[in-house]
């Protein structure tokens, strides 16, 4: 697991550094639009690698702004719902793999008996509880992602209350990146 994480983190960083050789300092949102045209189709591609694995270290929200201004609204709100998508899912999964059956022992305990009922409750239908925890800015996406990793929420409902729970915030924060374009 530490080699993903730092292989992840090693990529992260000699990408912005080939992105800050490339255009050096004074970046504009329009040669970065040119040069991820030169790419074709495998722009989107990248871009859903880039948010995917960066979302692990930062928030997304400037992943999502910047869809909106290099891919526009359109394009931009599924280019980031995708990655939205990937990036909590696998954070998800990997609470999962390995923090799940420690937190279970320690909910057992009697001074935690409200959070193992609630816990038992996620796992008989917690869709409209994601849903919510991810529309309202409670906390980090990925702390959130832990959290559900290591509770009893069915991982089909985790994936729709994570799809339906996204899609207000990547409409609006994609929309600002598509006017900030637009400015510029």
């Amino acid at each position: 697991m530490q080699r993903v994480v730092f292989v992840s983190f090693l990529v992260l960083i000699i990408g912005l550094f080939f992105l800050l050789q490339h255009f050096g300092y004074d970046v504009d949102p329009e040669s970065i639009r040119a040069y991820l045209k030169d790419f074709g189709l495998w722009a989107p591609l990248i871009f859903i690698i880039i948010y995917t694995i960066g979302t692990f270290f930062i928030p997304a929200t400037p992943f999502m702004i910047a869809a909106g201004i290099f891919f526009g609204f359109k394009y931009g709100l599924l280019y980031t719902l995708i990655s939205g998508f990937f990036s909590s899912t696998i954070v998800f999964y990997i609470s999962r793999k390995l923090g799940k059956e420690w937190v279970e022992k320690i909910l057992e305990h009697r001074y935690l008996k409200h959070l193992h009922e609630y816990n038992k409750r996620l796992e008989t239908g917690a869709i409209w509880d994601i849903i919510i925890l991810r529309a309202t800015p409670i906390m980090p996406f990925n702390a959130l992602n832990i959290l559900l990793g290591v509770s009893r929420v069915k991982t089909r409902d985790y994936i729709i209350g994570t799809m339906l729970g996204i899609i207000p915030t990547n409409v609006l924060t994609v929309y600002l990146g598509a006017l900030i374009s637009n400015i510029f």
